[in-house]
């Protein structure tokens, strides 16, 4: 196994990093915190990479356990990932180093560093939500309804817009397309939040703002004191978790800017990768030949396994239908849907019913009735084009009077229904994932193969005996209503493997509400196997020139005591 090979440069998920009462490091060890657990020194020894046991721990608790779900050893994750932080430190140092001339290739804009700004300014906004339940609980407030919506985990919703091509067909060749946005490079960097609001700190060591109360934006969006209350408990959290560090100034405002700022550089180090594979993209042009052969590979392999064992294909399509290309039966078609999800209350409730049936304080009847009351309080708030939420809100009911009304204007019209149905999925839906899928959700005809959960899968087979662009009724499940439409089969681009073109790639679409098709499909995976061969020489490289030494022993003793 190459392990240069893994792509690990992708986006580091934030952590705090608190330490204390955690296994895997004793209380308030300076010296184990700050030991060298691997360096990698330059030949010409101008240039010196350092990483610490508390790097490779913040790394070790976000990827560790899925490498080791890979089948990897504890110590061959725990080698793995020193390499990973080498890497990224090796290939960020080359971006932010590397010039065309006496031009930084991958400097970044105003708007870029802006970018970087509002991504940290979310996170410590996303932290201190953490602890409002908390708060309420200590305090023994009352949190209403108004409040608990506010606290609703809120997805990232995307509009509907035609789907912008890559590269067209022109005469049975590829044709790179321009979809390149213009960058305002005067735009000023937006101001720090935090700072507008000077730090307090009285003579008790209560931590707040200037005017307790009056920022009625994020900061005090719940109640007066609740938002100071919560930046208190995190600024307490990030105090312990650094108690090992010998700081000279700690005040809440100095504990509080540190985090600030070790966010900040984390998300400057992904902006640069992100510019890095953008502008590969944007100079990147593709071989046709390349996209051919990776097709007619991967479909000559499907073809063979999937006509001779029918059970792996239904299994394939059971466990991810959106990497399965051929299609040797008509045993699965395609559904899509609005889902009007409960929220995080409604959630919390039917999960403390269930904990009371158990317990043998309500009977399964009464666990019953009450969630079919909840089912008629089921709402969604109405999105623009641009995905983002309007003032409207409406009942399951509605939603679905609205979905009938609309069809009904285009009568057996499948193609134009299926589209207007789109438009209102994009519009309602609770389920920002599906709206990115390549393909709709795949539904077997034999429900031994059923992936979807049961009141779904059934309603789906009764809409596929009416035929397509058929619309079902509310569906109730335990996410909420559903509204499904059939919107047909899987189709294949061939059925032998052989003199595949560009056009036959081009008239498959993934699905049938999209632009997209399988040409940009398998575009998408030629660029990003090239993306990673490149990304994977560069750094192969840039080791090269390093002398690395990894303390094994150090690594020894951590992970056989974990």
């Amino acid at each position: 196994m190459n392990k240069f090979n893994y792509i690990v440069l992708a986006l580091l998920i934030i952590t705090i990093s608190i330490f204390s009462g955690c296994t895997l490091v004793t209380t308030n060890q300076q010296k184990y915190m700050s030991q060298i657990v691997a360096t990698a020194t330059s030949s010409d020894k101008s240039y010196k990479i350092e990483v610490t046991m508390e790097e490779f721990l913040n790394y070790y608790a976000n990827y560790a356990s899925s490498y080791i779900q890979n089948g990897m050893s504890n110590a061959e994750a725990t080698e793995e990932i020193v390499n990973m932080i080498i890497n990224r430190k090796l290939f960020v140092n080359y971006l932010k180093n590397y010039k065309n001339g006496e031009e930084s290739t991958y400097k970044l804009t105003n708007v870029d560093i802006n970018e970087c700004w509002t991504e940290t300014y979310n996170y410590v906004y996303e932290k201190l939500d953490s602890y409002e339940a908390e708060i309420y609980t200590d305090w023994d407030l009352e949190q209403d309804a108004s409040t608990s919506e506010e606290e609703d985990t809120k997805e990232e919703f995307i509009g509907r817009q035609d789907y912008k091509h890559e590269y067209i067909t022109v005469n049975g060749e590829l044709q790179k397309v321009d979809n390149e946005d213009q960058v305002d490079e005067n735009v000023p960097i937006n101001p720090n939040p935090f700072k507008q609001y000077f730090w307090q700190e009285s003579e008790s060591n209560e931590v707040g703002f200037t005017t307790v109360g009056a920022v009625k934006t994020k900061i005090t969006q719940y109640s007066d004191g609740i938002r100071e209350e919560e930046m208190k408990r995190f600024v307490k959290d990030l105090k312990s978790a650094e108690s090992y560090k010998d700081f000279d100034d700690n005040t809440s405002w100095a504990i509080f800017e540190r985090e600030l700022n070790r966010v900040y550089e984390i998300q400057l180090d992904n902006k640069y990768i992100e510019k890095y594979e953008e502008i590969f993209n944007s100079n990147y042009i593709i071989n046709a030949n390349e996209v051919l052969d990776l097709f007619n590979t991967t479909i000559k392999s499907q073809i063979e396994l999937y006509s001779n064992d029918i059970d792996a294909y239904n299994e394939a399509m059971k466990s991810d239908n959106t990497s399965v290309y051929y299609h040797p039966t008509e045993g699965w078609f395609y559904v899509s849907h609005i889902l009007i999800g409960y929220n995080d209350e409604q959630k919390a409730l039917i999960e403390e019913w269930d904990s009371q049936v158990k317990k043998g304080i309500i009977t399964q009847v009464e666990r019953d009735a009450n969630v079919e009351n909840l089912r008629t309080q089921l709402k969604a708030t109405a999105r623009d084009s641009e995905g983002k939420e309007t003032a409207v809100v409406k009942s399951a009911e509605s939603i679905l009077e609205e979905v009938n009304n609309t069809l009904a204007v285009y009568g057996n019209d499948a193609t134009r229904r299926i589209d207007a149905f789109t438009d209102l999925i994009y519009k309602y839906t609770t389920e920002s994932s599906f709206l990115t899928r390549d393909f709709d959700y795949a539904i077997p005809l034999d429900d031994e193969y059923d992936s979807m959960v049961e009141e779904f899968a059934n309603a789906s087979r009764e809409l596929q005996k009416q035929g397509v662009s058929s619309v079902s009724k509310l569906v109730y499940t335990e996410y909420g209503a559903h509204i499904i439409m059939y919107t047909g089969v899987p189709t294949n681009v061939t059925i032998s493997g052989d003199n595949t073109t560009l056009q036959n790639l081009w008239d498959t679409p993934l699905k049938s509400s999209s632009d997209k098709n399988m040409l940009d499909l398998f575009i998408s995976k030629v660029t990003k196997n090239d993306y990673s061969n490149q990304q994977t020489k560069i750094i192969e490289q840039l080791r090269e020139d390093m002398n690395i030494v990894i303390n094994k022993s150090r690594l020894k003793d951590f992970y056989k005591n974990n």
